[in-house]
């Protein structure tokens, strides 16, 4: 400061940058938090999913952290822009009840300027988004399906369930509960012969009781037999073998038939994978429009993290007595009604109604335009904010709704009455 108690240009610009530091700083706890806890409650929706997917695993702790890990990228995907909108709010939503907002645009710090450090953010979250959506989620996509695939053909933990008869390979199995200690018992098991490739027979094998292990070195399910008989049939008449045995293993896990190649799905190949498709010639089972929505999808979320700022901003802004608190309400509505319009943009443009770059980067253009409105009304023209205004306008039009019906009752009754008199 000056010795005319004036504030001197280094000093203009050490206060200006220990502002965006504050809220960067709060911006930052606020919006990590919120991607933590999004996370969490839109994993919560899928567990139980895995856990029923997982009962029949060999390994179900193993299984179900690979399924989750492989899903964390998808669901960041859908929890950076959320994050990035409502922390903004919250943040200069509290900047303002505090009246630290008024202090700042009394000492002469536009609105423009305290929006560069949710800018900053954004830039940050851009390149985390290109990396997850453009990499990591079709990674973490195949690999939770290559896992549900590998658990789903697991053979004697699927198949000997209470009372039910079921076809895993060749054998058909049955195994009864009546047995103490876990045990299962009777065991019945049918089982397809072939030889050349052509069926010959079948074979029976039945069981007082058995118990079913794993080994420790494979993971692999083994039923362990005792008490029973063997019989094997040729020609579907002809008995061959009749053999009793007090004790007999038979290797559970069916053959795993391996899960195909990844890229089947376009949203299980990466970014560049989708540009060098872009003409639909190196990957032919994938539709050339269907390629290019899904590319411009992934490209237009990632531009969208900029504006998202300059709309959350005049979301976020409370002056007067009474501040409103609509802002988060208005902020998840908005952010759930533009991902819907983006994916409804990108069937449009997968089934060839429009291009595939037409519906999508007309949403964001039209974001593009709204946020350059809001926010320019905000920053530079005096006035309410505008959900304070919005709400204002609401109310206004609700009287004058109100005041209508009640004119057009009035009338009604008044011509009502004229008539019986």
């Amino acid at each position: 400061m000056g010795p005319n108690g004036v504030y001197q240009s280094g000093d203009r610009r050490n206060r200006l940058g220990r502002l965006n530091t504050y809220l960067f700083k709060k911006a930052s706890i606020a919006i990590g938090g919120l991607v933590v806890f999004a996370c969490c409650v839109l994993l919560l929706e899928r567990l139980l999913r895995i856990f029923e997917v997982v009962t029949t695993s060999t390994q179900p702790a193993s299984d179900a952290s690979s399924m989750i890990i492989s899903l964390l990228p998808y669901y960041l995907g859908i929890a950076v822009p959320m994050a990035l909108m409502l922390g903004t709010i919250i943040t200069v939503d509290r900047f303002s009840r505090s009246s630290e907002l008024t202090a700042a645009l009394g000492a002469g710090v536009s609105l423009t300027h305290m929006t560069k450090p949710f800018l900053a953010i954004a830039a940050i979250l851009a390149v985390i988004s290109i990396l997850i959506e453009g990499w990591l989620q079709p990674l973490g996509r195949y690999q939770y399906r290559a896992v549900e695939n590998s658990v789903k053909q697991t053979a004697f933990t699927a198949a000997l369930r209470e009372g039910m008869f079921t076809t895993v390979g060749s054998r058909t199995y049955f195994g009864g509960t009546d047995k103490p200690d876990a045990g299962i018992g009777p065991i019945f098991i049918y089982e397809d012969t072939y030889e050349n490739g052509v069926r010959s027979g079948f074979r029976l094998t039945t069981a007082n009781e058995g118990e079913l292990i794993v080994r420790e070195e494979s993971g692999a399910p083994v039923l362990q037999l005792g008490d029973g008989r063997g019989y094997q049939v040729e020609d579907n008449r002809r008995l061959t073998d009749d053999i009793g045995f007090g004790g007999m293993s038979i290797a559970g896990a069916a053959t795993i038939v391996p899960f195909r190649m990844r890229g089947n799905d376009e949203r299980e190949l990466t970014s560049s994978e989708l540009f060098e498709n872009r003409r639909g010639d190196l990957r032919t089972e994938i539709d050339r429009n269907t390629n290019n929505s899904a590319l411009h999808l992934r490209i237009a979320r990632t531009v969208m993290l900029f504006i998202l700022p300059f709309i959350a901003v005049p979301f976020g802004l409370n002056y007067g007595r009474n501040p409103s608190s609509a802002g988060i309400f208005v902020g998840v509505v908005f952010l759930v009604s533009l991902q819907k319009g983006l994916e409804f943009a990108q069937s449009l443009g997968a089934a060839g109604t429009i291009p595939p770059w037409l519906g999508v980067w007309g949403i964001v253009t039209l974001l593009a335009l709204f946020a350059a409105f809001i926010f320019h009304k905000s920053a530079f023209k005096m006035g309410q904010p505008p959900l304070t205004s919005f709400a204002q306008w609401l109310s206004h039009a609700n009287g004058q709704v109100r005041t209508a019906w009640r004119s057009m009752r009035q009338r009604v009754r008044g011509t009502a009455e004229a008539h019986r008199a």
